[in-house]
């Protein structure tokens, strides 16, 4: 769908988002094109709009979408009224076009009022002339150039979840950084937020292509030639060619914290880590509260949660090694009983159960132990190895034979007891593994009814 009278379209680039990156509401303009956007299996997922002009950005630059309202506008005669609102949680750009995407049709020639989500959009300014600011001072301080950028802070199909270090943004240059210059590049910085601030404004022209600027990094899609060519300029430190939205003046960057631990990649490339703004604060908030847990927890001051840490890691590591040692000799004394019981049972059934720390790790090393001697001593037998864990009600379970179909046998009797054991292996002998999700008081009884009386204990 498109209207029928030709309708001029502002071109990214000249969009009203990038000549006022501070409009944020009340933007009226009309819908131009309605497209419907299909799935694999041609089914409808949603509608891609073209609108005349746009408050709300499309991803580029690294600047990620913009997202907001489109606010039907009802005329009645002089007068209008908002009819409708329809959300907007992504915009693209194909070529010269932004393209919005909505979940309903709306029919072409229809007027809409644009609202932008202005906390998001403040967010991703920061974050982007912070980029560049960082960006031009590096260069200008240490002839290190940005090879890449990235803003963080993005939740993904594959991180729905957000952690804190998540927030931070990365450039990567081509060296490491000392910890003495990240101090000195923060400080200029901050200088520019709060002594000096530059002020920050766009330069639209068409490029020609003897103007001088590179344009090495703007997408191939994008025809220069028909587009417009936009450059950033930050006071007389930086200018550079850009999509993005910015900010009016370095001031409103906020604040910035560069971490000292960097990233090294592609070689001798490093990632520098860094944020702006808002973000500042909600991280030293963050890692406050943590930091507050940690030595409530811990039972200390704030200097000393590294050194009780330190500590406590190294008494888990002796307790992890004191228990992997009595493991060790428990799973010996237990394969030990096992082989006198075999021997001393007609039917060579034989069984060890654990009923308060009944671990894996301790069935395991008890096949490991008693693997090689049902080998050699024995041409039939059965085991079952079973361990509970009370505090937790979980428990681990293991069927030894040399038979697959007595393994199979035995897998679904004990599976007709414990509704929530699942397990496999063992088709052709050796050793079936199996955990229980929780057990049940009746199911444990009737687990150890069943092995005292088929089975001989250990």
């Amino acid at each position: 769908m498109e209207t029928s009278e030709f309708m001029k379209t502002a071109m990214v680039g000249g969009l009203a988002c990038q000549r006022n990156s501070f409009l944020f509401d009340g933007f009226r303009t009309m819908v131009v094109f309605c497209e419907p956007k299909k799935d694999k299996k041609g089914k409808t997922e949603g509608y891609d709009i073209e609108l005349q002009d746009t408050i709300l950005f499309p991803e580029g630059g690294g600047q990620p979408s913009d997202s907001g309202l489109l606010r039907i506008v009802q005329r009645n005669g002089d007068s209008s009224a908002i009819n409708k609102n329809i959300q907007v949680p992504h915009i693209s750009r194909s070529g010269l076009h932004a393209k919005h995407h909505v979940k309903e049709p709306i029919e072409p020639g229809t007027t809409v009022e644009i609202a932008v989500d202005a906390v998001k959009r403040m967010d991703y300014m920061q974050q982007h002339t912070g980029q560049h600011l960082l960006s031009a001072i590096l260069e200008r301080k240490y002839q290190l150039e940005t090879v890449s950028w990235s803003m963080g802070g993005l939740i993904t199909e594959k991180k729905s979840t957000l952690e804190p270090n998540d927030y931070f943004n990365y450039i990567e240059i081509n060296r490491k950084l000392t910890e003495d210059q990240i101090t000195e590049i923060s400080d200029e910085i901050n200088q520019f937020i709060t002594k000096s601030p530059q002020e920050v404004t766009v330069v639209e022209r068409i490029s020609d292509g003897t103007d001088g600027i590179d344009t090495s990094k703007i997408p191939e899609d994008y025809d220069l030639s028909k587009g417009i060519l936009r450059t950033i300029q930050i006071g007389d430190i930086d200018s550079n060619p850009c999509c993005g939205t910015h900010l009016k003046s370095t001031s409103q960057i906020g604040s910035i914290l560069i971490l000292p631990n960097q990233t090294t990649v592609r070689g001798s490339n490093s990632r520098v880590y860094f944020m702006c703004g808002k973000r500042v604060a909600d991280y030293a908030k963050s890692a406050n509260k943590t930091l507050s847990n940690s030595k409530n927890l811990l039972s200390c001051s704030e200097s000393q949660v590294p050194e009780k840490i330190e500590r406590q890691g190294k008494q888990l590591q002796q307790l992890n090694k004191r228990e992997h040692y009595w493991i060790n000799k428990l799973a010996h004394i237990a394969s030990e009983g096992l082989k006198s019981s075999l021997k001393a049972s007609e039917k060579k059934r034989a069984y060890f159960m654990e009923e308060e720390f009944g671990t894996l790790e301790l069935s395991l090393q008890i096949f490991k132990e008693i693997s090689t001697v049902l080998k050699e001593d024995f041409e039939a037998y059965e085991i079952i190895l079973c361990g509970y864990e009370r505090q937790c009600n979980t428990g681990s379970l293991l069927i030894l034979s040399e038979s697959g179909e007595k393994i199979s046998s035995l897998a679904s009797k004990l599976g007709s007891m414990l509704q929530n054991l699942k397990g496999g292996g063992g088709k052709k002998g050796g050793k079936w593994q199996g955990k229980i999700t929780s057990v049940s008081n009746a199911e444990l009884a009737a687990l150890t009814g069943y092995l005292s009386h088929d089975f001989i204990a250990h």
